[in-house]
Parts: C-alpha cells; sequence; structure tokens
C-alpha cells in the first residue's frame, strides 16, 4: 500500500490530460471539460521511489512499461486485490524484458558475425599511373555496417545477408545500402581504374578512393549518393570477365553486373537532382554507358535526357563557367565528364532516331586534348610505341554522328531536294574517312587482333561498330529502293516490315547507295566483321554492336549474291557463318529489335547467296572444261552443244561467259597459258554481266 507522501495530483484534469491541452484547473470544472461536457476530476498517481535509473543497454520496451508505470493511476488504500494484480504484471513485464535482451543479444551477436572480417589487414592499391594514392596506397579493411534508408527494413533475415562468396551476390541480396568486405570488392575497383577509366574517365580515382576510406572508417558519413557510385563501377569493373570466354552464353552474360546496376537504380530518384557534387551525374552516365551493353538499351535512351540536364544545371557547357569557378584540376575532369555525356548523347541520338538534347551551337569547351598532359584517355598499343586519344576519338565521331541526325534523319531534313541530299551523302562521307584516317595504322582494323591489348581491342572494336553503322546510315543501306531488299522473298519482306521499329523507318525513304559507296560499305563490313571474329565472343560486346553486325551481315550476303565469283568470296562465307551464329544465339534475348523477324529475313539472304556461289561455280566448271577440250582437241561441234544446252539452263542468274560462244581467240589463250588462268583472268578484268563477246574482243 502507498503512503500518502508517495501519492500526488497531477496539475491537470484527467480529460486534459489525455488529450495533452493545458488545463486552468478552475473548480468544480475546468475550461475544457465544460467544452467538451465532461466530468471534470483528477485522479492521483503513483510515484516510484528508489527505482534505480535505465541502464544504456535497456530496450525501448522496457523504457514504454516506465512511462506507463509513471501515469499509472493510484491505488485506494484498502485495496489489496489491486495491489497484487499490479504486483502480477510488473513480474510479468521484468520477464519480458529479459526476454527481449536475450533476443536482442542474439541477433547482435549474429549480425556482427556476418560482416566480422577474421583479422585486420593492410591491402596494396594499385593506381593505373604508378602513383601513390592519397591515404598511402593502403586502407585498413573495417566491418562494414549496414546503413538502412529511410524507408527500409533490417530486422529480417536479409539484413545479416552479405556474407555471401560473391560480392555481387551479396549486394543484390542486402536489404540495405549494404557494402561487402572491401578485400572482396578492392580487385574490381582496381579492374575498372587501370582498364576501363582510363580511356573513357568517369571518375578521379584519387576521389573515388577517398570516399571508399571514408564508407569503411566513418560509417556515420555514409550517403546513399556514395553507395551507388561504388555500384557502378563494381558494374564496370565486372563488365568484362576476368578469363576471355571462347563460347558464351549471352542470355548469363549480364548477370555479372546486373545486380550492382539495379542497386544503383534505386536511388536513382535522389541521384537526378544532386548538385552539391559529381556524384549524380557520374552514377547516371555511369548507368548510360552499362546500358548499351543490355540487350535492352532503351532505358540508356532516357537515362541519358536526365544526365544532360543536370550537366546543363551544373553549367559544364561553359568553359567559362567552370574556369571561373573550379581549380584547372577540377575544372578538366569537368570537362572531361561533359564530353562523355556529349558523345554518349549523340550515339544514342543516332541508333534511335532521336534529336539529341545538346545542340552543338550552345557548347562553349575545347575538345579533349590529343596530348594530355596527364594521358587520360590516351592508349597504346601491345609493345607501348603506338599511341592515340581514344577520348577525342569517340568525340570527334559523337559530333559525325550528331550531324548525320541533323542532315540526313531530322523532320528538316525530309523537305530537302534529292540533289542536296546526295550533297550531304558525300559531305559527311567525306568527315567519317578523314576520322578514320587519323587512327594510327597499328589500331585500324586489320592490326586490331596483333597490335592490341584485350581492353584496347575491346575499345576499339566497339568504336568501329559505331563507325560502320553512321557509315551505313549515311548511305542508306536499309533504305526500302536497296539492292538487297530487291533480292529477298515476299515472305522476308513481310518479316522485314514486322522488324521495323519506330528508329528503323526513318531509313526506308533514304537513298540507296551508290556504286562506290556500295563497294566501300562491303570493305569496312567486312574489316570490321573479321576483327570481331578474331576476339573471343566475350570480348565482342554484342549488344552495342548489334546494329552494326546486322547491316555487315546483310551487305556481306547481298554481294555474296551480286558477284559470287570475287576474290574475298571463302572469306566471306566464314563471316557470314560466323555472324549467323552469333544471331542464332542472341535473336530470341534482344528487346529493342526483333531480330527473330530479322533471322528470317538473314536465312532468307544466305540461301540465295549460298545458290548463287553454287550456280557459278558449276558455269566456272563448265567453262574450264570447255577451253579444255577446245584446246586439246578442236572439237567446236561438241563445244557448242555444250554452250547451246547451258544457255538453255533455268538457272537463277546468269554469268557473262554464258552469253556467247566461246571463239577461237579464247581457245588459243587457253592453249597457251591455260584453261584455269583464262578464267581467273575473265573474273578479275571484267566486271559481271559484260558480254564475252565484248570481252574477246
Amino acid at each position: 500500500m502507498e503512503t500518502v507522501s508517495q501519492l500526488s495530483r497531477r496539475k491537470a484534469c484527467d480529460l486534459c490530460f489525455v488529450k495533452k491541452i493545458k488545463c486552468d484547473m478552475i473548480k468544480p470544472q475546468c475550461s475544457n471539460c465544460k467544452q467538451y461536457g465532461a466530468d471534470c476530476k483528477t485522479t492521483a498517481v503513483r510515484r516510484r521511489i528508489g527505482r534505480p535509473k535505465a541502464t544504456r543497454q535497456d530496450t525501448s520496451a522496457s523504457a514504454e512499461a516506465d512511462s506507463l508505470d509513471e501515469h499509472e493511476p493510484a491505488v485506494p488504500k484498502g485495496d489489496s486485490q489491486q495491489v497484487a494484480k499490479i504486483q502480477g504484471l510488473e513480474s510479468r513485464l521484468a520477464r519480458i524484458e529479459e526476454q527481449l535482451q536475450q533476443v536482442l543479444s542474439v541477433a547482435s551477436a549474429a549480425l556482427a558475425s556476418a560482416n566480422r572480417i577474421p583479422e585486420p589487414r593492410v591491402l596494396t592499391l594499385g593506381t593505373s599511373s604508378g602513383e601513390e594514392s592519397d591515404f598511402d596506397n593502403c586502407i585498413r579493411v573495417c566491418n562494414t555496417l549496414p546503413f538502412p534508408g529511410p524507408e527500409t527494413d533490417t530486422s529480417g533475415p536479409s539484413a545479416s545477408s552479405t556474407a555471401t562468396s560473391s560480392p555481387s551476390e551479396s549486394i543484390i541480396r542486402s536489404a540495405s545500402p549494404n557494402l561487402p568486405p572491401l578485400e572482396e570488392i578492392l580487385p574490381i575497383i582496381n579492374t575498372y581504374f587501370t582498364q576501363i577509366n582510363n580511356a573513357t574517365p568517369l571518375f578521379s580515382q584519387s576521389d573515388f578512393m577517398r570516399l571508399l576510406h571514408e564508407w569503411y572508417t566513418h560509417p556515420a558519413r555514409r550517403t546513399r549518393a556514395v553507395w551507388a557510385a561504388v555500384n557502378i563501377v563494381l558494374a564496370l569493373g565486372s563488365w568484362i570477365p576476368t578469363t576471355p570466354i571462347q563460347d558464351m552464353d549471352f542470355a548469363e552474360a549480364e548477370t555479372a553486373f546486373k545486380g550492382y546496376m539495379n542497386n544503383a537504380q534505386s536511388v536513382l530518384a535522389e541521384l537526378v537532382t544532386r548538385e552539391q557534387d559529381l556524384l549524380g551525374l557520374q552514377t547516371l552516365l555511369g548507368l548510360v554507358i552499362l546500358y548499351q551493353s543490355l540487350a535492352n538499351p532503351k532505358q540508356g535512351a532516357v537515362l541519358i535526357g536526365a544526365a544532360v540536364r543536370l550537366v546543363h544545371r551544373l553549367q559544364m557547357q561553359s568553359k567559362n563557367n567552370i574556369e571561373v569557378s573550379y581549380p584547372p584540376e577540377q575544372g578538366l575532369h569537368r570537362s572531361r565528364l561533359f564530353w562523355i555525356a556529349y558523345m554518349l548523347d549523340k550515339e544514342i541520338s543516332l541508333k534511335h532516331h532521336t534529336p539529341s538534347i545538346q545542340l552543338d551551337a550552345d557548347i562553349d569547351q575545347d575538345l579533349p586534348s590529343s596530348n594530355p598532359a596527364d594521358r587520360v584517355g590516351d592508349i597504346y598499343t601491345a609493345d607501348g610505341l603506338v599511341r592515340v586519344n581514344y577520348l577525342r576519338l569517340r568525340v570527334r565521331l559523337a559530333h559525325i554522328q550528331g550531324r548525320t541526325y541533323d542532315m540526313m534523319y531530322s523532320t528538316r531534313s525530309s523537305k530537302i531536294s534529292m540533289a542536296e541530299r546526295q550533297a550531304r551523302v558525300i559531305r559527311l562521307t567525306y568527315l567519317l574517312e578523314n576520322w578514320r584516317s587519323s587512327i594510327p595504322a597499328e589500331m585500324l582494323p586489320d592490326a586490331v587482333a596483333s597490335q592490341l591489348g584485350r581492353t584496347e581491342r575491346i575499345l576499339m572494336s566497339t568504336l568501329y561498330g559505331s563507325f560502320v553503322g553512321c557509315m551505313v546510315m549515311v548511305h542508306g543501306v536499309w533504305s526500302q529502293q536497296a539492292a538487297w531488299m530487291k533480292i529477298v522473298s515476299d515472305r522476308s519482306l513481310m518479316a522485314l516490315q514486322e522488324s521495323r521499329t519506330d528508329e528503323r523507318k526513318a531509313c526506308i525513304n533514304q537513298q540507296p547507295p551508290l556504286p562506290s559507296a556500295w563497294t566501300r560499305c562491303v570493305q569496312i563490313s567486312r574489316e570490321f566483321s573479321r576483327t570481331l571474329m578474331e576476339l573471343p565472343e566475350s570480348d565482342v560486346n554484342i549488344w552495342a554492336n548489334l546494329a552494326a553486325l546486322l547491316s555487315s551481315l546483310v551487305i556481306i550476303l547481298t554481294n555474296t549474291f551480286q558477284s559470287p565469283g570475287h576474290e574475298d568470296l571463302d572469306e566471306d562465307r566464314q563471316i557470314t557463318q560466323w555472324l549467323i551464329r552469333i544471331l542464332d544465339k542472341v535473336k530470341n534475348l534482344s528487346v529493342l529489335v526483333p531480330l527473330d523477324k530479322m533471322h528470317i529475313v538473314v536465312t532468307d539472304l544466305n540461301r540465295r547467296a549460298e545458290a548463287a556461289v553454287t550456280t557459278a561455280q558449276m558455269k566456272r566448271q563448265a567453262l574450264q572444261e570447255r577451253l579444255l577440250m577446245m584446246s586439246g582437241q578442236g572439237m567446236w561441234s561438241q563445244e557448242v552443244a555444250q554452250a547451246e544446252d547451258a544457255m538453255g539452263e533455268n538457272l537463277e542468274q546468269s554469268l557473262f561467259w554464258d552469253t556467247e560462244l566461246v571463239d577461237l581467240g579464247v581457245a588459243e589463250m587457253a592453249s597457251i597459258l591455260g584453261p584455269q588462268t583464262v578464267v581467273d583472268w575473265l573474273d578479275g578484268q571484267y566486271p559481271q554481266g559484260m558480254d564475252l563477246g565484248e570481252v574477246v574482243s
């Protein structure tokens, strides 16, 4: 039983206490009770005397119980039944507190065990330039602690799911912005900075490593933007497989970095408006680069718009603004970030036939230097003797890609005359050829496999894919009037119509390529395809090169059909077989282009090309036998009968030596030089379709 000293009255009536409003304590009824029409009474409460203060380890449950106890109504004297009930509740609360404490202790121990690294040790960080990092090339590995977001629940099993065998798997399964132990992700980060970032300088290595160091050493400073940026670096570092794969499953190729991308995208709403630093822009551009390597690049086309708009808000297109506001080193990095956004914007604009965001007239920036002092953007041959600035090459090509869209595929360009359109084709062709001539011979397609290292081969082959795609679109290879569309069957034309996306519909009204342009397109398609054939399939970057590969396959097959006896026939047949095999692998994976429909068209073209080659070989063999017979026996009547039989054959395509009889001049040449020499000479000297009478005359 409580004594009178243990009981006290509140300074508010029961109604005002419950509603948490100020009570004026007017008797017999306060103002609030009078307003609400309630009985005004004040219940005495019991004060706790001698109760020890809660320790720091008390749970929130015990604190709430104490708070309830303080406001518990006092027990009237003499009511022993009520006192016993209160004591029973207190004992139950004590048992609940003890059980909660045990559960929390077990959970805390399990979480600490999952995130604990067995033994702290010092890891050396490699740098691409050979210089020491900002914290003496070493980072002491610390425990990774969860960093829950505002709406994240970390009480479930996934809160401790970072202890997995794979760094990518741990991040994918984590329910909060968490990172695996540093020792697991550091090799991937080093791979990115030593192989990829130097060519496309998205991050400053020193700044990024400082952020990474703070993440592990100062958990209180962790931010979601840093977490997203680290995920992007891990995704880009995992983009190239450690070991080249010769026979790749493209359906599983994205799993190595898709989890990191999903994590970065989970905080996308915060990144698109982040202007206090460059992390938001860098993460957006990294996502765009990665989406160019996925089967569905459409989201990259959306994100580049947000990235360029963020560039504009940061005033990075203005050289004067950067020079005034930032030190030279930071200004140079911002300038390079602007050009990365520019080249992605122009390339996506041409591929998707949509206007670019960044206007050339609104740029006040110098092009990336061809010989930068810090060597950022430079790539070298394997022997280190030949150098070219890859970043400058990409920016220059992006400028031509932007002009190609503006001059050939924009709404304004659809109103120009055919003569003006042809003049623009000539101008763009000159720009493309001039760009290609600026590349050292040791880095041209024929030398890529033998002269460059693995990363450089991947970068340059993708760059040539962009060049081929731009050249094909300049010359209207996908025009509805192109010669190859007149070859395929009605079923293939129907499949081609169904496979046309909104992007490719803009190509059908272009002029078909002129004969000289067609020959050039065949040549660069052969060079590009041969370069990719010499690479392992894991290094092909299939989705970034898909448009160029499809165009090259159509061009080479059409050329084989039209000229089945050309000197590069054997090589072209190997190329087309390889390209068709790759197309078979990916035909059900692409979202942007209905490859299953294009597969029908390509299969039809390949069948017709092979039939033309077989026919040409049969006729060539027949001519050689006739020349041999005439040179040895002079049996003209028999030769005439054979020629007449050959002319009567119902063949898909006739070659020039079937249109006229072989006369004495050719027979004499065959007897002197040999039949094979004459046939080879006819093949090489005279174009298909010329009459034999014109040849021998």
